[in-house]
């Protein structure tokens, strides 16, 4: 039960820890696309400001008379968005030290995941390996039981051959005690145990988790009927 708590608290560490990587990936697109913007803005500006140096040559080449305040005016004006083109770079260069830094998180992100993945692999091969080592234990026993069953049935068939009625058992002091034949059926019917293999996946499951064995039935990974009857075998007819 404890490694299957294990198993579910790491897969839902996994969803939780894939649900962070998509959100980190639609962070990193977000600031892709706002660099974008950046870039493009700075762009325009670098643009604009070429354009507008281009105007205050012509301008003063066609205007002398107006040169002085029309210089003031559009070197304002350059100022200004040389300002805006600064700010632009700076929030560019942020936006860019802020997607390393994103970058970097997704990295150990991905790395814990990988490791989470690693663990839960090896875990569930452990898990694998004890079912092989459980079912191989069950066959064994199965094999055990079908020697004794033979045993049985030629101890039976010999009983049946003799022509009295009565059963001959010996004492420890070296008697000898007659048991009737039907005594001695009721006694042999008495003990024995109902048909088992009849039994349906889900009253099967019903025994063994009655017996106390609950747990060796959840170890069992997608069991089918020989793999359950195997292990009430093993843990209840066994006993």
């Amino acid at each position: 039960m404890e490694r299957l708590a294990l198993i579910e608290r790491m897969e839902r560490q996994v969803e939780a820890l894939e649900r962070d990587k998509v959100k980190m990936v639609e962070e990193i697109e977000k600031l892709h696309q706002s660099e974008k913007d950046a870039v493009s803005k700075v762009a325009m500006l670098e643009k604009s400001v070429d354009e507008r140096e281009k105007e205050i040559d012509e301008m003063l080449k066609r205007n002398n008379q107006q040169r002085s305040s029309t210089v003031q005016v559009l070197e304002s004006l350059l100022t200004t968005e040389r300002e805006a083109c600064a700010e632009a770079n700076k929030r560019a260069e942020a936006l860019s030290l802020q997607l390393q830094a994103t970058q970097g998180k997704l990295d150990m992100l991905q790395q814990e995941l990988t490791s989470v993945q690693l663990n839960e692999t090896a875990l569930d091969s452990k898990l694998k390996t004890s079912a092989r080592r459980l079912r191989g234990e069950v066959t064994e026993s199965v094999h055990d039981m079908d020697i004794d069953d033979d045993n049985n049935g030629r101890r039976r068939k010999r009983l049946k051959s003799t022509t009295s009625p009565f059963k001959n058992n010996h004492t420890e002091d070296g008697g000898s005690v007659f048991i009737g034949e039907d005594t001695y059926n009721g006694s042999q019917q008495g003990t024995e145990t109902e048909d088992y293999t009849k039994f349906t996946v889900q009253k099967l499951k019903q025994e063994l988790t009655k017996h106390g064995f609950g747990a060796q039935l959840l170890q069992l990974k997608n069991p089918n009927k020989k793999d359950i009857v195997a292990l009430y075998e093993k843990h209840v007819v066994g006993k």
